[in-house]
């Protein structure tokens, strides 16, 4: 049985790297003058939210009725949520609802929107907040590409599949307050290690010739002896031990893992070749390997912001838009400091990397929430596959092909094989190879038609005689669509709404939108249902499996509605209203990836920074590079916050092995 490491936290304080609250930052424009509240944001909020938003009991605990501005600052407390939920539903046009009487003008929302975020909720953009210091496990999919990376393996070379799941966080497993460590990670790192090393350098001649041959690399025209054989241990890891830490290696941690090659050959005996292997497990179980680890240059305890160096900025690329380690380019030009020069020629370098297809594989299968589609019950297997490949194609070809991030919304084309094709009543296409197709305007266009997610917003329905089947679910479609495109937050049902009879899989008596219909007119549902429904009848044409369908229950379909205003009663029309918001949904994407990034929620003090990446996405005419490249180049993805503490512990040049290699050994080596 192995001894248990030292707790996480001494390995992080050891590197000078302790966690920060965050720090909200200031207003995004100046003061206005006097008396400012009282004479115009108080009655704004009287004109257009105090007849829902006040009294004893105010819809969704929001009271917008204020005695003064002090009463203001004092209702949103230490938390910024109550602040954040109503700035949002400002900014999205939210509220009020579109059947209110009065709907504000847009310089009542600005008026609104700067006054919450500059004296409610501080901020400053002309003081970015690069957000607090994040000590970011590797997540699953990060560690196994790393390893595949750093060793020269092959793609199907699986060495993660044992490890305790990824939790999520704000919608993405890259999330870096979920990635926590546990024994059990542990457990799987060390036996991972123990695995992987003798594999690459093929110690056991059971291992991957093509890896052994570029790990040894270093060695070639080296002649070994007794004499100099700890040269030959030092030339490999000097090589390999910057790219397992993603940044130079001092002397001082060189010469500790020199430690243990020097204990691993003089005191069990081993060659030279494994000495050299149990180093490497050890800079394989090093917190410099497992997080990534972004050091303050000049750490005073202030909790200063400041620009990561470019081999941090490296290692964001790539685990940004790679999933994985930096490659040797990158490395050379962190190296000599020529990576923030070149950044738009190594951005489109990288996203032309086959390796970027993680953006489609993770970035849009949980934006989307496709990722695990194969796992929907009530659906053909094969049919499922197609789908999934449908909407992963579509999202390649807007990124390699540098589309507008709009088609997404109402693209006139798509990508089928052969069972999508036969699902849609196309003809012509054949076998199982995806190819790009015109679609029928009246009937498709963009994500929200496409089967894999009509087919995922349905629900499954086992009518009793009959054959497992879905229906066709206006509730999920339009939530779905409110959260994952338009980044907006629906609350869950209030306590005590029964569910539908029509969850309970017995047969219809009339459609599906009557019965939805009927359930609205609940007082306690309608509000949030009026919000939601309409993205959800418009889609009445697709059944479960988003197969196109002119009646429900032997009645015609209607596909009618009104969003914000604005009407529509084909499909069509509806995309022709979501084209209406495509600064919300330029700004909601932006969001997203912004999150994905930088592994971490977007906070309030986030918004200056969305806000310039949006206009400058809009100006480029919305290809999706100018989002990917105004997104690197933002103060978040550039900058960090030191830590409000001094390094607490000093590992210095003539100190011994320290407690996590001295643990490390014992537990990897022979006893």
């Amino acid at each position: 049985m192995r001894p248990p490491l030292p707790p996480l936290s001494f390995a992080i304080a050891a590197l000078g790297l302790l966690p920060m609250p965050g720090r909200a930052a200031g207003s995004p424009t100046a003061a206005p003058g006097p008396n400012h509240f009282a004479r115009e944001i108080a009655p704004t909020f009287e004109k257009y939210c105090t007849e829902c938003h006040a009294g004893e009991k105010p819809e969704a605990d929001l009271m917008l009725r204020f005695k003064d501005e002090t009463d203001a600052k004092t209702r949103g407390g230490t938390d910024t949520a109550f602040w954040n939920k109503v700035l949002k539903m400002v900014r999205t046009k939210e509220m009020p609802p579109e059947d209110a009487k009065r709907q504000p003008t847009e310089a009542d929302r600005t008026l609104l929107a700067d006054w919450i975020a500059r004296d409610m909720l501080a901020i400053d953009c002309e003081k970015p907040e690069p957000g607090r210091l994040i000590i970011h496990r590797l997540n699953n999919r990060e560690y196994a590409n790393t390893l595949r990376d750093l060793f020269y393996l092959p793609a199907n070379y699986d060495v993660a599949a044992d490890l305790p799941a990824d939790d999520r966080g704000a919608g993405f497993d890259n999330n870096s307050n979920m990635l926590t460590l546990s024994p059990v990670h542990i457990e799987h790192y060390l036996a991972i290690a123990e695995k992987v090393v003798p594999y690459a350098f093929n110690l056991d001649g059971k291992g991957y010739g093509p890896s052994k041959t570029k790990l040894t690399a270093p060695l070639s025209g080296f002649t070994a002896d007794f004499s100099n054989w700890q040269e030959k241990a030092r030339r490999i890891l000097v090589v390999l031990t910057p790219r397992i830490y993603r940044r130079p290696v001092t002397d001082e941690e060189m010469e500790q893992l020199m430690k243990f090659v020097a204990l691993a050959y003089t005191h069990d005996g081993e060659s030279e070749t494994r000495a050299v292997g149990l180093a490497v497990r050890a800079a394989l179980m090093s917190p410099a390997f497992l997080f990534r680890l972004e050091r303050d240059p000049a750490p005073d305890g202030t909790g200063k912001p400041y620009p990561i160096n470019e081999f941090e900025l490296a290692s964001r690329l790539s685990y940004f838009l790679w999933a994985s380690m930096p490659d040797d380019e990158l490395f050379q030009l962190a190296g000599e400091g020529k990576l923030r020069a070149n950044l738009e020629v190594t951005v489109k370098r990288m996203l032309r990397d086959p390796k970027a297809s993680s953006l489609t594989t993770d970035f849009l299968g949980q934006w989307l929430e496709i990722r695990s589609l194969e796992e929907t019950p009530n659906c053909p297997p094969e049919l499922l596959k197609a789908m999934k490949g449908e909407t992963e194609r579509f999202f390649d070809y807007i990124a390699t092909e540098d589309r507008s991030i709009m088609d997404f919304l109402n693209a006139d084309y798509t990508f089928v094989n052969a069972t999508l094709a036969k699902h849609y009543g196309m003809t012509g296409v054949e076998g199982d190879g995806f190819r790009k197709v015109p679609v029928d305007p009246e009937k498709r266009g963009g994500i929200f038609t496409q089967a894999s997610i009509l087919t995922l917003t349905a629900k499954p329905l086992a009518v009793k005689g009959a054959a497992a089947t879905r229906r066709p679910s206006p509730v999920n479609r339009g939530k779905w669509i409110l959260e994952n495109i338009f980044n907006e937050t629906v609350p869950p049902p209030p306590p005590g709404v029964p569910p539908l009879k029509i969850d309970d899989g017995v047969e219809l008596k009339g459609t599906v939108r009557q019965i939805f219909e009927q359930h609205r007119a609940d007082p306690k549902c309608a509000q949030c249902h009026a919000k939601m429904d309409p993205y959800g009848f418009a889609l009445e044409n697709y059944d479960g499996f988003g197969a196109w369908r002119d009646q429900d229950n032997h009645e015609p379909i209607d596909a009618s509605g009104s969003i914000n205003g604005k009407k529509f009663t084909t499909p069509k029309e509806f995309r022709a209203v979501l084209a209406s918001r495509q600064d919300d949904f330029r700004r909601a994407f932006a969001e997203k990836l912004l999150s994905y990034a930088l592994a971490r929620g977007i906070e309030a003090f986030d918004q200056c920074a969305v806000d310039e990446i949006a206009a400058a996405v809009k100006t480029d005419g919305d290809r999706f590079s100018s989002v990917i490249m105004g997104l690197v180049q933002s103060y978040p993805f550039q900058h960090a916050r030191g830590s409000a503490n001094p390094p607490s512990v000093a590992v210095t040049k003539d100190a011994p092995l320290d407690p996590i290699s001295q643990t490390v050994l014992k537990s990897i080596s022979k006893p």
